[in-house]
């Protein structure tokens, strides 16, 4: 079958050509896999840090504490009327008891014990707030603020902005040192084809003398690149799974999130390094490739 036999040629050609200049080739795989170790890190950072970000907003909420003494059916009208606010799912009474039970767990969980000293410690009354959406704290906090019953209204608005603004800086940065590596990727890539192409200017003039297409002759360049960026994404990704274990109590222990390095996670990273390293071959060819034949017609 012809169409058989013409992607067995290309892919013979593309390998013969990748050993034949095999300094510039094997350069410009190297920087593949630069850029590839860089995109891991990047895509590993910011997933962590948006599941850390999901995970807080799923847990954003407000705090109410209430005035001391407050009367049950005062508290429990202030609990009606809180709950009807937009935006509130759940209002929650948390008495001086079962804070300071809390409290004591909280130590518990570290291994220490709470020492008061033999003083009687008494917490503040509080209302747990619990909301559709993070983007409704702002709103039912000024609502809570006009309430006499509420001496203090806490959330973690502001934790979730910071956290926001870490992660657009983050994000900024890595795809400016990646772009950056790419365009270098690139760069490679067309000098080490246009070498290729041109030490075999002769070969493709008799090509085009036997009446080869353009096609014919372009598919060999443009695989002899795939093949730049598919050995760089498989490096890559062996680098990744090599780090991999130490990779994954670190994610644990700083976002506290296992999911974050599931098995979905990973076949997305895999799929990205492939996508990237394969595109970036295959376009630096065509480009190579595509500028010698128009200015050799």
């Amino acid at each position: 079958m012809p169409f058989v036999r013409f992607i067995g040629f290309s892919v013979v050609r593309a390998w013969q050509g990748f050993w034949r200049n095999a300094m510039m080739s094997l350069a410009a795989t190297a920087t593949v896999v630069l850029m590839l170790v860089l995109l891991s890190g990047l895509f590993i950072v910011l997933t962590g840090l948006n599941s850390g970000i999901q995970f807080i907003e799923s847990k954003v909420g407000v705090t109410a504490e209430l005035v001391d003494n407050l009367p049950i059916t005062s508290r429990d009208a202030l609990v009606a009327g809180i709950q009807e606010l937009p935006g509130v799912t759940k209002v929650t009474y948390v008495s001086p008891e079962e804070a300071f039970r809390r409290l004591q767990e909280s130590f518990a969980s570290q291994g220490k014990t709470l020492e008061t000293g033999g003083a009687n410690i008494q917490l503040q009354a509080t209302l747990e707030i619990e909301l559709a959406n993070p983007s409704f704290a702002s709103s039912v906090g000024d609502a809570l603020g006009e309430r006499s019953q509420i001496t203090k209204i806490t959330t973690q608005q502001e934790q979730i902005d910071k956290l926001l603004g870490i992660i657009n800086v983050i994000r900024t940065a890595g795809l400016v040192a990646i772009g950056l590596v790419g365009l270098t990727v690139l760069f490679m890539i067309v000098n080490t084809i246009r070498i290729a192409v041109y030490s075999r200017a002769n070969e493709i003039e008799i090509m085009r003398l036997v009446g080869a297409s353009d096609s014919f002759i372009r598919w060999p360049f443009i695989l002899e690149g795939v093949m730049c960026g598919l050995i760089g994404a498989i490096v890559a990704l062996v680098l990744v799974a090599i780090v991999w274990d130490p990779i994954q109590p670190i994610m644990f222990n700083v976002f506290k999130l296992p999911f974050a390095v599931g098995s979905q996670f990973l076949a997305t990273l895999s799929a990205l390094l492939f996508a990237v390293g394969l595109g970036v071959g295959a376009l630096g060819s065509w480009i190579s490739v595509r500028s010698y034949l128009s200015s050799a017609a």
